[in-house]
């Protein structure tokens, strides 16, 4: 479906499923964004977000390489 619709010339829809709880990930990240990241985690599992913080791991978990 999508390689149909970025081979139609012209403007095309295409309806495509995303997971929410995927993170975007820098290929180099400083440590700013490590400690930010630590803070606003921290800060969502003590407002009782413990299955949020537990969904996020499992879904971003799944699409580290394996050896």
């Amino acid at each position: 479906m999508l390689r149909e619709a970025l081979g139609t010339p012209g403007p095309a829809l295409a309806d495509v499923v995303t997971d929410p709880n995927a993170l975007s990930v820098p290929s180099h990240f400083t440590f700013g964004q490590v400690k930010g990241f630590a803070l606003a985690a921290g800060k969502t599992v003590l407002a009782g977000g413990v299955g949020s913080m537990l969904d996020l791991a499992r879904s971003n978990l799944r699409n580290i390489p394996r050896p």
